[in-house]
C-alpha cells in the first residue's frame, strides 16, 4: 500500500494515481475496481498496464519493485508520503513534491500546469491526518497479527513534518516498535520542535536511513537548493548507525561529481543509482556527445559507474520523445528542445535563488551556441 503525500491510495510508489486513480482515502482503496483487476492478473502471470514501468526496467536489465519486494496477499509493507512540506527545492523535483517548491512557483509560474497544486499543504490536512481514521487501527491490527512487516515513510522531507511524530508516538504508545521503519530523507534535521528523533529511534527494532545526495560539492548545493553540505556532514556523523545507504539521481547536475558519492563505499554504505527519466530536460541522456565522452573519462576506475554511464548517460533519448501530457495531448520534444529547456529553465531559477548555472556548471556554457528546432 502506498499512501500518497494528497492522500491518495496505490499498491506501491511507482504506480502513481494521478494516471491510475485507486481511491481518495484507504477505505475506498480496500474496494476498488482497479486494485482487485491487478491483483488478479498478476497471481494468474498477466502483466496489468499499471505495472508497466517495472516491465520497462526488467527488459533494461534494472531493478524493479515487483522483483525485489515479495509478493504475498497480505498486507505485508506500507509506503507513506505523509506530506509535500519539504524545505528543499530540489531542480528536478517541482510543487507536487515540495511545499518549498510550490511557494516559489506562485512567484515565476514555470510550472503552468501545476495551479491545482496549493502554495502548502495544511500540516492538519496532511495524507497522515486524511487517512488516520482508517490508517491508525490498520497499522495495529496488522502489526499485532506479523502479517505488517514494514513501513516506508517519505515526503517532501519526513524529518520536518508533525505527521512523522504523530506516527511514531502512536507505534511505541501502542507498543508496536517491532515494525521496520525505514527514511527517504534528505537529513537536514534530526530534531523538530525540540524533540531529538534519534532518541524516538532508539525504541524501534530497526530503522534504516535511505539519505538524498545526488552528487558533491558545488553541484549539488546548486542542485538541491536549501543543500548545506557542512549541516550535511554533521547530521551524517550523528545518524551514521542508522544510514542504510546513500540514494543519487543521475541526472545533468550530478553526473559530474558521482566519483565522490563512489567513496561512501569504503563507509560500508550502500549506494543506490537512479535515473532522472522526468522533468525530461535534468535527463542526463540528452547532453551532447562531447560531453558524454568526457564523463566516460570521468568514470574510469570505478566499476559501478561504468554501470551508471552505459545505462543512465550513454544512451540518447529518441527524437520526438514524448515528455508529458497535456488534457490527453502528447507533447513532443527533440534533443535540442530539451537541451535549450535545460538552459533556460536554470536560468530562469538563478533570478530567484540568487544561483549562477554556468559558473557552477562551465561545460554547459556552449550549449547557449547550439541551434534549437521546435517540434512540438
Amino acid at each position: 500500500m502506498h499512501i500518497e503525500e494528497d492522500g491518495s491510495v496505490t499498491p506501491c510508489c511507482v504506480m502513481p494515481s494521478n494516471r491510475f486513480p485507486m481511491g481518495s482515502n484507504i477505505k475506498d482503496y480496500w474496494s476498488h475496481e482497479r486494485l482487485k483487476n491487478i491483483q488478479d492478473k498478476l497471481l494468474n502471470d498477466q502483466k496489468p498496464e499499471e505495472c508497466q514501468w517495472c516491465w520497462k526496467n526488467e527488459e533494461n536489465g534494472l531493478k524493479s519493485h515487483r522483483i525485489s519486494h515479495r509478493r504475498d496477499v497480505s498486507l505485508h509493507s506500507m509506503h507513506l508520503r505523509l506530506n509535500n512540506v519539504c524545505n528543499f527545492k530540489c531542480r528536478m523535483c517541482g510543487p507536487a513534491f515540495s511545499s518549498s517548491w510550490a511557494q516559489e512557483n506562485t512567484k515565476h509560474g514555470f510550472f503552468e500546469y501545476r495551479m491545482d497544486i496549493p502554495d502548502k499543504f495544511e500540516i492538519e490536512k496532511d495524507a497522515l491526518s486524511v487517512n488516520a481514521y482508517y490508517l491508525f487501527p490498520l497499522l495495529k491490527k496488522y502489526i499485532l497479527a506479523g502479517q505488517l512487516k514494514h513501513l516506508s515513510i517519505s515526503g517532501g522531507e519526513p524529518l520536518i513534518t508533525d505527521a512523522n511524530y504523530k506516527l511514531l508516538t502512536f507505534l511505541i504508545d501502542n507498543k508496536l516498535t517491532n515494525v521496520t521503519l525505514s527514511y527517504s530523507t534528505n537529513l537536514s534535521n534530526l530534531s523538530y520542535k525540540g524533540i531529538d528523533l534519534l532518541s524516538l529511534w532508539s525504541k524501534f527494532d530497526k530503522v534504516s536511513l535511505e539519505v538524498s545526495l545526488d552528487g558533491w560539492g558545488e553541484a549539488v548545493e546548486y542542485s538541491r537548493t536549501g543543500l548545506n553540505l557542512d549541516k550535511f556532514k554533521e547530521n551524517f556523523v550523528r545518524a551514521f548507525k542508522y544510514i542504510d545507504a546513500i540514494n543519487c539521481v543521475v541526472n545533468v547536475y550530478s553526473v559530474w561529481t558521482l566519483p565522490y558519492i563512489e567513496k561512501f563505499r569504503k563507509k560500508g554504505l550502500n549506494i543506490v543509482y537512479s535515473p532522472c527519466y522526468l522533468p525530461a530536460h535534468c535527463n542526463s541522456q540528452i547532453l551532447l556527445r562531447e560531453d558524454k565522452d568526457e564523463i566516460k573519462k570521468l568514470y574510469s576506475g570505478y566499476p559501478h559507474l561504468k554501470n551508471v554511464y552505459e545505462n543512465f548517460i550513454d544512451k540518447d533519448l529518441d527524437e520526438g520523445y514524448t515528455v508529458e501530457e497535456i488534457d490527453k495531448i502528447p507533447l513532443h520534444y527533440s534533443l535540442s528542445d530539451l537541451r535549450k529547456k535545460m538552459v533556460s529553465f536554470n536560468l530562469l531559477l538563478d533570478k530567484y535563488r540568487d544561483t549562477n548555472f554556468f559558473k557552477t556548471f562551465p561545460q554547459y556554457e556552449k550549449y547557449k551556441e547550439q541551434k534549437w528546432q521546435t517540434s512540438m
